[in-house]
């Protein structure tokens, strides 16, 4: 299955992700932990507001995200092959 989709099918449909709900899951750190670090842009996809307003919440692109998942894969992939084969 295609890394986009089964995150459209997770979140609903949604193309655009809140931070709050992406960052336990695939980044380790709580909500308050990535809000701190999207601020800096530290966080390993892009993230941005969809307001003008301090109070728009973080977003995280499908796209994105499912990018990053790939290449992490695929990295964990080339690893194994050195250990297994």
């Amino acid at each position: 299955m295609n890394t986009y989709f089964g995150l459209l099918a997770e979140f609903n449909g949604r193309a655009e992700l809140p931070l709050d709900e992406v960052a336990p899951r695939y980044f380790g750190v709580s909500p308050r932990t990535a809000s701190t670090r999207a601020g800096a842009q530290a966080l390993p996809v892009p993230v941005y507001r969809a307001g003008d307003s301090q109070k728009s919440p973080w977003l995280v692109s499908a796209v994105d995200l499912a990018a990053f998942l790939d290449e992490r894969r695929e990295e964990a992939r080339t690893m194994w092959k050195r250990v297994n084969e």
